[in-house]
């Protein structure tokens, strides 16, 4: 969809006929590299990777290669460097900027990360991790999901054990887009009695995209009331919807006839948007490159990212003049019943500030979870303790 609208577009001059390949990420992380040097000398950029259990390497590649890669899915503080990696460029804010900014806010600094045990998602909460550890945050426990009924029991034991833990990201597919690991995670805790407000749990992936939240209901809670309340700990940090959300621009590409595929919106995930505007995101530095009179390259194209103002798949994409991704998130939470998921909060990444929407969150307990010291977040203090 987005080279076929990139190709009809008469603003974009990318000197080429853009076409693409799609690399099917293995799940183990060594064998999705051996992938990736397959392919090459078959591409001149790569979209992704999706694990960033091999971004730094796939990274030095492109740069041996002289090839752009962009990521939204890549972690690692270090990749920021121009300087290192010239040929590196981000699609969306960093997430571990998203959620540093929003601990920031509630002054919750202690942080406990729960993966599934998929080596994309275990590599995710090991990258995250050392990447809120960077940024001077106690990381209680980094943990994986275990097998079976009293494996998960096991897994909470392990995060009951941390001291002074506020906030668990979780590292796996959300129950909001099919997540059942994230489900019967839940349920668990809701079982133990640790979703009672003590916690705040926060699911990864929906940092990646526009989850639809306006006019949306989520049937997966319909008939399942213990899903319901233990959500009611969960806050979800999602990609800010623009005018329409990713259904409504889905249902509009559908009945254009530009997407042919009889699907439903509710079947496609809504990272699809996230893709799309990646890719569209290349077209734009490719021309913007162009117009400048520079000599294409992977470091050149990477570097042609700042000051971008484009439509994207269902919100507007924008980057300072730095190159920074300008998007904005939204936390959103339930009221404790029923079937639908409010914005509290607004994220505005371009002051890194968050501002309330005057829409108070329901804890289940009625209050948050006890702030940290304030100085967790300061970088030029030393803080240790509570």
């Amino acid at each position: 969809l987005a080279v076929g609208r990139i190709s009809k577009d008469s603003s974009i001059n990318l000197g080429h006929r853009l076409d693409y390949v799609v690399l099917q990420e293995e799940c183990e992380t060594s064998r999705a590299l051996v992938r990736f040097i397959d392919f090459g000398k078959l591409s001149s950029a790569f979209i992704g990777p999706l694990n960033p259990g091999f971004c730094e390497v796939a990274t030095l590649l492109g740069q041996n290669w002289n090839k752009a890669i962009f990521s939204w899915m890549c972690i690692n503080y270090k990749l920021d460097s121009t300087t290192y990696n010239p040929t590196f460029a981000r699609t969306l804010p960093s997430p571990t900027q998203v959620l540093f900014t929003i601990m920031k806010y509630f002054n919750w600094a202690h942080v406990g990360i729960i993966a599934s045990n998929e080596d994309i998602w275990m590599d995710t909460a090991n990258k995250l991790a050392s990447a809120l550890r960077n940024q001077g945050l106690p990381v209680g426990t980094v943990t994986s999901m275990r097998k079976g009924e009293k494996g998960i029991e096991d897994t909470w034991n392990e995060i009951k054990e941390a001291d002074g833990i506020r906030i668990i990201v979780l590292c796996m597919h959300s129950v909001l887009v099919g997540g059942e690991e994230q489900a019967t995670l839940l349920k668990k805790a809701l079982e133990m009695g640790l979703a009672d407000g003590r916690y705040v749990f926060v699911p990864y992936d929906t940092l990646l995209y526009s989850l639809p939240y306006q006019n949306n209901t989520f049937n997966i809670f319909d008939n399942d009331s213990k899903l319901q309340e233990a959500y009611d700990a969960v806050l979800t940090i999602t990609l800010e919807s623009g005018e329409r959300t990713f259904y409504d621009a889905f249902r509009e590409a559908k009945e254009s006839g530009e997407i042919t595929r009889d699907l439903e919106v509710t079947q496609v995930s809504p990272l699809f948007g996230t893709i799309y505007d990646a890719i569209y995101f290349m077209a734009m530095a490719i021309d913007s490159a162009r117009r400048k009179g520079v000599r294409i390259s992977g470091a050149k194209i990477a570097e042609h990212t700042k000051n971008f103002s484009f439509p994207g798949f269902s919100h507007r994409v924008e980057t300072d003049n730095c190159g920074k991704g300008l998007s904005n998130y939204v936390i959103l939470d339930t009221d404790g019943h029923g079937n639908q998921l409010f914005p509290t909060h607004l994220l505005d990444m371009s002051s890194d500030s968050v501002q309330p929407l005057g829409r108070a969150i329901h804890f289940p307990s009625g209050a948050p979870p006890k702030p940290d010291s304030s100085c967790w977040f300061d970088p030029d203090v030393l803080c240790a303790g509570g």
